[in-house]
């Protein structure tokens, strides 16, 4: 698969734009991810709200769930906050592949600050399509 390809397209990817998540590595199996948290980011209890975690967990895991060359849709998922995360901070995801089947498969991506603290844990079950993605650098991104 081409992973520049498959890194273009999530960093092209509305939602990902909209938050400013940087896909800043993507192998087969693996994506790495940071994200600046911004004051739109923070709750009410001055800490990023976890649905822009959860968001930006989600985003990383999507890229390598992409990572094989189909497309790689969400099944289920499921987050654990460990810590919260203050405006200013960056925040890093590392997605990794721990099971690989036909078609269902399971990452689990590691939420820290960057300090290394653990900030959160998910995991996701994912379904890989029969569709597969351009092999081709898509420079119209």
């Amino acid at each position: 698969m081409n992973e520049e390809y498959i890194q273009r397209l999530f960093n092209h990817c509305n939602v990902g734009r909209l938050l400013a998540i940087d896909i800043y590595e993507v192998k087969e199996g693996r994506a790495k991810g940071k994200l600046k948290i911004k004051k739109e980011h923070i709750n009410v209890f001055e800490n990023a709200h976890g649905g822009i975690i959860f968001t930006f967990a989600d985003h990383v895991g999507g890229a390598c769930g992409n990572s094989f060359g189909k497309v790689a849709v969400l099944v289920e998922s499921s987050i654990q906050y460990i810590k919260g995360v203050k405006e200013g901070e960056n925040i890093f995801a590392d997605a990794k592949l721990t099971h690989k089947g036909k078609k269902i498969g399971r990452i689990d991506i590691d939420v820290s600050s960057e300090n290394g603290d653990v900030i959160a844990l998910m995991h996701m079950i994912f379904y890989m399509k029969g569709d597969e993605h351009r092999t081709k650098t898509a420079k119209d991104l």
